[in-house]
């Protein structure tokens, strides 16, 4: 016989063997004590029952959040692939503005070189005796003449235009340049020169040539063969022959002022490169 047996036993014994009132008792007891259970019972499920509406709202509001983090999620993505394009295309055009400003800045050394070469001129003032480096209408340099008036040498004397252009220059005089003119249908052909020759000694250093017979150089090699040699000269020394050259382009115009005899304005002397 096994214990609940014995249990089921036992009771059905005492029951039978119990007092009525007895028994009454025992079994309000029993169904006291199985209310309170009850009660607690109650009372636990509605405690449960709150912390899983709170727990739903909470899953709820996580849900919200989800979705709204996922959204973000999506914007912020398709901002950086924004992003990226725009970058690429940012730096196109960076270096675009940089090669752009790199080549007007190019353009711009350009003029601005091309506008001092054509507002610069040189102005021979017989009457006080110097020659000035010129742009536009002011003075950036002044030197003394050695010849006041310009001396003539070589040929007979002549009026000298009051306006002419440069139209060669030479560091050093050259010898004679080669030569050659068809005569009669051949052609005839005179060698260069080599090693010193008249023109070379005569004019020496920072030699310039004008349209006309003035020559602007610096002192001769040979006296002898610089008063032979045909041209308008000016006496420059060394240094004075060296600025001028060094400061004066092919086309840069040479005005002489005479006493009582006023230059060309400059625009006026611009006829004289044609």
């Amino acid at each position: 016989m096994n214990t609940l047996t014995r249990i089921d036993h036992w009771l059905k014994k005492g029951v039978d063997n119990a007092h009525p009132v007895l028994v009454i008792s025992l079994a309000v007891l029993v169904l006291l004590a199985l209310n309170i259970a009850r009660v607690a019972l109650r009372a636990r499920a509605w405690q449960g029952e709150a912390a899983v509406k709170a727990l739903s709202a909470m899953v709820e509001e996580s849900a919200q959040g989800l979705a709204v983090n996922q959204s973000l999620r999506d914007l912020k993505a398709k901002d950086l692939s924004r992003f990226k394009v725009n970058l690429s295309t940012l730096t196109s055009s960076r270096r675009e503005i940089y090669e752009g400003g790199l080549q007007l800045q190019s353009e711009r050394r350009i003029l601005e070189k091309q506008w001092e070469i054509m507002s610069t001129f040189l102005l021979i003032d017989e009457e006080i005796g110097k020659v000035h480096l010129m742009r536009m209408e002011q003075s950036l340099e002044s030197y003394r003449l050695g010849y006041v008036p310009v001396q003539v040498f070589g040929i007979e004397p002549r009026p000298l235009p009051v306006a002419a252009v440069i139209i060669s220059k030479e560091r050093f005089a050259h010898p004679e340049r080669p030569k050659s003119e068809e005569v009669d249908g051949q052609l005839e052909w005179e060698p260069p020169q080599v090693g010193n020759s008249a023109r070379a000694n005569a004019l020496g250093e920072f030699v310039m040539f004008t349209r006309g017979p003035l020559i602007i150089h610096g002192p001769p090699r040979s006296p002898e063969e610089h008063e032979a040699f045909p041209h308008y000269c000016l006496g420059l020394d060394i240094k004075t022959a060296r600025r001028l050259y060094n400061n004066s382009y092919i086309g840069t115009r040479v005005l002489i002022r005479r006493p009582g005899i006023a230059p060309p304005s400059t625009s006026q002397s611009a006829k004289a490169k044609l």
